[in-house]
């Protein structure tokens, strides 16, 4: 029986990141209209079937409409800027994320990202921020790399108390397992090099 190697990972991982949403909802207009009764902004908090704007139609005898929020969440952006302004068909209104959908997310070369599992702790170091890291948990590891780079994408859950914006890059570090134990079949199937 051949024992497996251990294959030595570099000590810290440092990676770039962003703040993104993973639940977001993108209300179009149904049909060309003005829009009336606009009753968010960015940044406003909504509810399930509030309703955030009304659409009275261009054209024909058709009736008002009302879009409601389709869950909890909050107002990201509003393309709505001015109260009575017509708008076509299928134009983008408001854009909403739930706040407890926030992660930082990051990527690492494939072969550092041996080992990067959920439950693993990262620092994230947000630009900006005051310069003690936050500490963060892996929740997700994509199981495949990314095919035009050769990277793994991971996302480390942002507590939603946090108060960080969507977009805000951020400097990740994480310090990989010593060594990760790779079978012998495993290890002969890697380039050279590896």
């Amino acid at each position: 029986m051949v024992a497996a190697d251990a294959t030595a990972q570099p000590r810290l991982i440092d990676a770039d990141g962003v703040v993104e949403a993973t639940r977001l909802a993108e209300l179009y207009a149904p049909f060309a209209g003005r829009i009336e009764g606009c009753a968010v902004r960015e940044g406003d908090a909504v509810t399930a079937g509030q309703v955030l704007l009304r659409i009275v139609p261009s054209v024909g005898d058709g009736a008002e409409l009302s879009i409601a929020a389709p869950w909890d969440g909050q107002v990201l952006r509003s393309h709505v800027r001015v109260e009575g302004r017509e708008v076509p068909a299928q134009a983008l209104l408001l854009e909403l994320f739930d706040p407890d959908s926030v992660v930082l997310r990051f990527s690492v070369d494939g072969m550092q990202a041996l080992g990067l599992a959920p439950g693993q702790s990262v620092q994230a170091q947000f630009a900006g921020a005051p310069s003690s890291p936050v500490e963060l948990t892996i929740t997700r590891a994509w199981p495949a790399l990314e095919p035009d780079t050769g990277r793994r994408v991971l996302e480390a859950r942002i507590p939603a108390q946090a108060g960080v914006a969507i977009g805000l890059p951020a400097q990740v570090r994480v310090e990989p397992p010593v060594a990760v134990q790779l079978p012998a079949t495993l290890r002969r199937a890697l380039p050279t090099g590896a």
